[in-house]
């Protein structure tokens, strides 16, 4: 059975990722030595790179994996590599691309899921554990243990997604795959649909990148020039 949008089911789980977004980050603020927010960090991404280890076992054991679907080529794999090492090291510049890349990409597979299963199929776990931990992780990363965005933000990620662009699109029309969905679209419905046909949607995707990374930065922009 085909996950459906907008179901009950996806309702709870939306509910609960803003609820651990939300919640997670107040809570050691207020209550929680460094230390053991450290911890948590470390915890969330070793849990994302855990998750990945799952996914090409379950893959494999099901005689499913192939280069053309299954390399770490997905926007969502480079987005937890980058969380789970903002989270391993503290560094701010990872956790500003991490910040990024998953608010304005990874949230949409929250938001519309591209999913063939349902619960309690193990890949339903999977891909969301992929997608709402990463919109969990990242938002611990920046407010949880304070990795907030600089100045100059903005620019240096839409200068480091290119590399992904460049990749991800290089290998696609190499392998005959379509990671980042450099080639086409998903088969079910997506923000992608109104973007017009390839190539065209590539480049608002670009555009519509810049945009979101600059709304998403607008918190933090007052904090900033003021310092």
């Amino acid at each position: 059975m085909r996950f459906e949008h907008w179901s009950p089911l996806h309702f709870t789980i939306l509910l609960l990722t803003f609820f651990l977004s939300v919640c997670l980050p107040l809570y050691v603020r207020k209550f929680v030595s460094l230390k053991t927010r450290n911890y948590i960090g470390f915890s969330l991404g070793t849990i994302l790179i855990l998750n990945y280890v799952v996914y090409i076992i379950y893959r494999a054991e099901a005689g499913l994996w192939h280069w053309r679907y299954d390399l770490p080529m997905e926007f969502c794999n480079w987005s937890a590599i980058v969380t789970s090492l903002a989270l391993f090291t503290r560094n701010r510049t990872l956790a500003e691309l991490s910040y990024f890349w998953v608010m304005a990409g990874s949230f949409q597979g929250v938001l519309t899921p591209d999913l063939s299963v349902s619960f309690p199929h193990i890949y339903f776990f999977i891909f969301f554990i992929a997608h709402s931990g990463l919109v969990v992780s990242t938002l611990y990363a920046v407010f949880g243990l304070g990795l907030v965005p600089r100045k100059g933000a903005v620019i240096r990620s839409v200068l480091y997604s290119q590399v992904y662009v460049v990749v991800a699109m290089a290998l696609d029309f190499l392998l005959d795959a379509n990671y980042g969905y450099m080639r086409y679209k998903p088969s079910s419905d997506s923000a992608l649909d109104f973007l017009g046909p390839w190539p065209i949607y590539i480049l608002w995707m670009e555009l519509l990148g810049i945009l979101l990374f600059t709304l998403l930065y607008l918190p933090f922009w007052r904090r900033n020039k003021e310092n």
